[in-house]
């Protein structure tokens, strides 16, 4: 795994800040023949020490700081929170904008280079309620001199009392995930998100408009680009067909695969690949013999010139430094259908 420089980390302290220091131990500064203080002094000389313990765990706590519905989201606890943190994988928008009574707001956002997970909030007029089943009639999603981003989206499910800022019946989080699948370079390009007229369901798909208008947001996107990379190269045989391993990619909050191989060809017709299904499960075991084996977040996976290609946006937050070994498992093969992959 990559370990991060952590001297970049805090954010620089001010200038003015140095400066009331600096002449706080200057006051401090007993004559060349003197070596007592006085309680002024200490006085003085304490509180400068103060400050800056105050300006460093300012700055810790600044660092640190995940909104809590993203927390919860990804079952985040405080040394992933950090961890995840100083890497770069956080971003904070704060971006809003408001039309008709309506506010939208970019909150948080946590991403790789296999894919980004945006948190947003939305405030209704007073009086209109904002459920699972609530939705834009359109929303585009798109990077500075791209516009075929790949992703989903929608309001949060769950009680109001998790699922909304407040627990209001007006305000609500909205989640959308970006797959990018070909690892484009999305770090630092401007991100445009456009909504238009939210609605509601009278049951059973049934949408109309409750409020109208056109809300757009944009920002220079921010992720980690920091990811385990195994070169592998090894062939195994599943149910007498050849596959190579060509790679993995694992970061705590992904994973990317690549397969070749004789083999491969004939495992694709066997499944359901092609119709919108899916080739294989993938599991990890962990260095205490836990098996995580419900690696089914959203993703994209496909074959193509002999390549299958598939990436895996975690659902919480993996361990990565504790995983030894990752498994395929070829379920539409009847027998001899797993692979085990070691990761270290």
């Amino acid at each position: 795994m990559t370990h991060e420089d952590w001297d970049s980390v805090f954010p620089d302290v001010p200038q003015s800040f140095h400066g009331a220091v600096e002449q706080a131990l200057r006051e401090c500064a007993p004559p060349q023949t003197e070596r007592r203080f006085s309680m002024r002094r200490k006085a003085l000389f304490i509180a400068a020490a103060a400050v800056a313990a105050l300006c460093v765990t300012a700055a810790a706590a600044y660092v640190f700081q995940w909104n809590e519905a993203m927390a919860r989201r990804f079952g985040a606890g405080p040394a992933q929170q950090e961890l995840l943190s100083s890497a770069g994988a956080v971003g904070t928008p704060e971006q809003s904008v408001t039309e008709n009574g309506l506010t939208i707001s970019a909150l948080q956002t946590l991403g790789d280079q296999n894919g980004v997970y945006l948190l947003l909030s939305v405030q209704a007029p007073d009086g209109t309620a904002l459920t699972d089943a609530s939705g834009f009639e359109m929303l585009n999603v798109k990077f500075e001199g791209s516009d075929d981003i790949s992703w989903s989206g929608g309001f949060m499910s769950g009680p109001s009392q998790s699922a909304s800022l407040s627990g209001a019946d007006n305000e609500r989080y909205f989640e959308l995930r970006l797959y990018n699948s070909q690892q484009a370079d999305w770090n630092g390009k401007t991100i445009t998100l456009d909504f238009a007229n939210l609605q509601a369901d009278r049951g059973k798909q049934d949408m109309y408009t409750v409020t109208e208008g056109q809300w757009s947001l944009a920002w220079p996107l921010t992720y980690t680009d920091a990811m385990q990379s195994i070169s592998s190269g090894e062939t195994y045989q599943v149910n007498g067909h050849a596959v190579t391993v060509d790679s993995v990619q694992l970061s705590p909050l992904s994973l990317a695969l690549s397969l070749s191989g004789d083999g491969l060809e004939a495992l694709i017709e066997n499944s359901d690949l092609n119709e919108a299904g899916s080739l294989c499960t993938v599991s990890l075991t962990m260095e205490d013999g836990t098996v995580l084996d419900e690696l089914y977040g959203p993703g994209t996976e496909g074959y193509t010139d002999g390549l299958y290609g598939r990436t895996t946006s975690f659902d919480q937050i993996v361990d990565t430094d504790r995983a030894t070994a990752l498994t395929l498992t070829f379920f539409w093969e009847n027998g001899d259908n797993t692979i085990t992959i070691p990761l270290n």
